[in-house]
């Protein structure tokens, strides 16, 4: 935890309104102090250790309390907050004024490394970090259980009521990650690295099953004629009943293309004002949308070298160097510089599964002789 999450859950602490899981989280946050931390504690807190027990008691005594009378909680709770109430909040002042005044404070998780964590984006605003080894109940704002997780996949319940309006979530997978999604209707969405989809927690009778996609995802939808299942792809909008499908709309690629693997899709530029403008595809066809041209153009394709990154794969099938950088860049979250201007406009053909880049970098060199170094996550070509 960082220091703005410490501070933010201590906020709703004082306020009443933390969950069971946050007030965990302060608990672990502070018995992760180690006395070599404390160096330089502020006078005003007091004794650093004495301040650190009656916070891990007060804490704790509201997990323990949460676990064994929760129809209890909500009046004992009323009154110890108003006794502890006026105390804390100078300690929070105080804490807070520590805290940015003290870089190198408690342990905490760098803006770096949040970058590279798997976020959840709930309807109401908060966002949660996913570590890949979870086991834990996904909820809505008013705390009611919508889905679950398990490891590398959140799976959300099938719709048991009527839903009236739409409620969203925001799944986003960093670089040299990827991440399993079960939709309420049961459709599966396999997310690869550097991707984002937003969703509805339920979809709603009698209307469109709409998601909106940022990055690649592949998608086996659940057929339901009723309710037809629209991908929103920047400028694309992907129409299907039911069928297996991969998009992929990175935002600094050249095109938007979707490639299909099982049953029949239906693209529309969502900037034409003819509806008529429509084009379909069917299984082991590529429908590549030219952001620039604003051209849309089908060829068939071999559907394994666009899929294969599902199962840990990357295939490159005479494909440009400057577009196998993007998705080396994406797969092993390194930087790519290339000081070769040619070789981005040479073809190549190569096939990864579990290379590390380093192991990558070197197949490359030994084949087609390219020069380059590596330092941490930088690769400098020359």
């Amino acid at each position: 935890m960082d220091k703005k999450k410490f501070l933010t859950l201590l906020d709703r602490y004082l306020k009443g309104v933390t969950t069971e899981e946050e007030e965990k989280l302060l608990l672990n946050y502070f018995n992760s102090f180690q006395n070599s931390e404390l160096d330089g504690w502020p006078i005003e807190l007091g004794d650093p250790q004495e301040l650190k027990e009656k916070m891990l008691g007060r804490i704790s005594q509201n997990i323990e309390s949460k676990a064994s009378h929760k129809n209890k909680l909500k009046l004992i709770r009323s009154n110890r907050f108003l006794k502890y109430a006026a105390s804390i909040a100078i300690l929070f002042g105080v804490l807070y004024v520590y805290f940015n005044e003290k870089e190198s404070s408690l342990p905490a998780i760098s803006d770096v490394e949040t970058s590279n964590s798997i976020m959840l984006k709930l309807d109401n605003g908060n966002v949660d970090v996913i570590s890949e080894n979870d086991q834990k109940k996904i909820t809505d704002s008013k705390g009611n259980v919508v889905g679950f997780q398990t490891g590398n996949t959140i799976a959300y319940e099938p719709k048991t009521t009527l839903t009236k309006e739409l409620v969203y979530n925001e799944l986003t997978v960093p670089l040299g990650k990827k991440f399993d999604l079960v939709l309420s209707d049961g459709t599966m969405v396999k997310l690869n690295a550097g991707s984002t989809i937003k969703y509805p927690i339920q979809f709603i009778e009698g209307a469109s099953r709409e998601v909106e996609v940022w990055g690649e995802a592949y998608f086996d939808v659940t057929k339901d004629e009723n309710h037809p299942f629209l991908v929103n792809a920047n400028n694309i909008q992907i129409k299907v009943l039911g069928t297996k499908f991969n998009v992929s709309s990175y935002p600094e690629d050249e095109d938007i293309h979707t490639v299909l693997v099982e049953g029949s899709v239906q693209l529309f530029n969502t900037d034409s004002e003819h509806a008529e403008n429509s084009f379909v595809i069917t299984p082991s066809q590529k429908a590549s949308w030219d952001k620039e041209l604003g051209e849309m153009t089908i060829k068939e394709v071999d559907t394994n070298i666009y899929t294969s990154w599902i199962n840990g794969r990357i295939i490159f099938k005479n494909i440009p160097f400057k577009n196998i950088r993007k998705k080396l860049e994406r797969r092993y979250n390194v930087t790519i510089t290339n000081n070769n201007e040619s070789l981005d406009e040479k073809f190549y053909n190569a096939s990864f599964d579990i290379e590390t880049i380093h192991q990558v970098m070197e197949a490359f060199r030994e084949n087609y002789n390219i020069d380059y170094t590596i330092t941490d996550n930088q690769i400098i070509i020359n």
